[in-house]
């Protein structure tokens, strides 16, 4: 770690074009406007490298260097983190990398795919034993102070929860595409817990439905997800705690988000600027990786997906 006051003074981030879904460039951004210095990106051409670079200073207005090869670029920068945006095949590769390099590490959900837990156990635990911190992005609980603007605090026990999200994906790769935003509302609501008696219906090739019982410390909530695919932004998403319902809109182009309820609208502040204060802060704090929080929602991701049909 450098020895700035901030923990985060130097940025690398993977995967910094966003040809679909990708989060990379608002990453990049919460990163600058939080006063990091974004001094690289890794791309996987020079084309697509170019085409970050302008997004980037047209847009952003971020100057930064670009490379093709991770390793190359944190020797040559030198940076504090790395961030991982790029398609998850690849961030076990990653992973292992950066923190061999000695970098904390925010990185996209899912952690890792595919990947069994006992792999992903020896992962984290580069990173635990190092004194690296490892956050993945999941920014839909810093959505719930807008719910409870609109709702008040949710009621105890929270017995039903219930979401919709609309990933771009069809078939098997729905589930780790949405379920780690499902699993991290349902950590944040009523702790740790274990995804048990999970099904899968397919209503048509773009839809699922999975249900399962969380079962944690004070009780059981009966948990939904609901997934249609969705190729053009914004996509429809909303969240059910009990009987309580916010739909998330979007208004184009400025892309401002809000939570709605009936007739009442609350504006998010941006969810991925949320996500990445929380690991600055984290890092200006010296905390730890949360490795049972990780290692945890990756063995619930694990029991969500066995219940495909061809998985049975």
């Amino acid at each position: 770690m450098s020895e700035d006051e901030h923990p985060a003074r130097k940025v690398v981030v993977v995967g910094a074009r966003s040809a679909r879904q990708g989060t990379g460039p608002f990453i990049a951004r919460a990163f600058d406007q939080l006063g990091a210095d974004v001094c690289a990106v890794v791309g996987t051409s020079s084309l697509t490298n170019e085409q970050a670079l302008d997004s980037l200073r047209s847009e952003q207005g971020i100057h930064c260097r670009a490379y093709t090869d991770l390793e190359e670029a944190i020797a040559a920068e030198q940076p504090d983190a790395v961030a991982i945006c790029s398609p998850y095949p690849f961030h076990a590769e990653q992973l292992a990398l950066v923190a061999a390099s000695g970098c904390h590490c925010l990185v996209e959900k899912p952690l890792v795919w595919p990947c069994d837990e006992a792999d992903l156990e020896k992962l984290v635990s580069e990173f635990s034993q190092r004194d690296l911190l490892l956050q993945m992005v999941t920014q839909w609980p810093g959505t719930l102070g807008a719910f409870t603007e609109l709702h008040g605090a949710p009621a105890e026990p929270v017995t039903d929860f219930a979401m919709r999200l609309s990933p771009i994906s069809i078939g098997p790769d729905m589930v780790p595409d949405s379920a780690p935003h499902f699993i991290s509302l349902l950590q944040a609501l009523v702790g740790p817990g274990e995804c048990l008696q999970v099904t899968i219906q397919r209503p048509r090739d773009d839809a699922l439905i999975v249900a399962c019982d969380y079962v944690h410390d004070t009780g059981t909530t009966r948990a939904q997800l609901l997934l249609e695919t969705c190729e053009q932004r914004p996509r429809p998403a909303w969240y059910q705690i009990n009987q309580q319902r916010v739909d998330r809109v979007v208004e184009l182009p400025q892309y401002i988000q809000q939570l709605v309820a009936e007739d009442r609208t609350v504006t998010l502040s941006d969810p991925l600027e949320g996500v990445v204060k929380h690991f600055m802060d984290s890092l200006a704090a010296g905390k730890a990786t949360h490795s049972k929080q990780l290692l945890q929602g990756h063995r619930n991701l694990l029991q969500l997906a066995a219940a495909w049909p061809e998985n049975r």
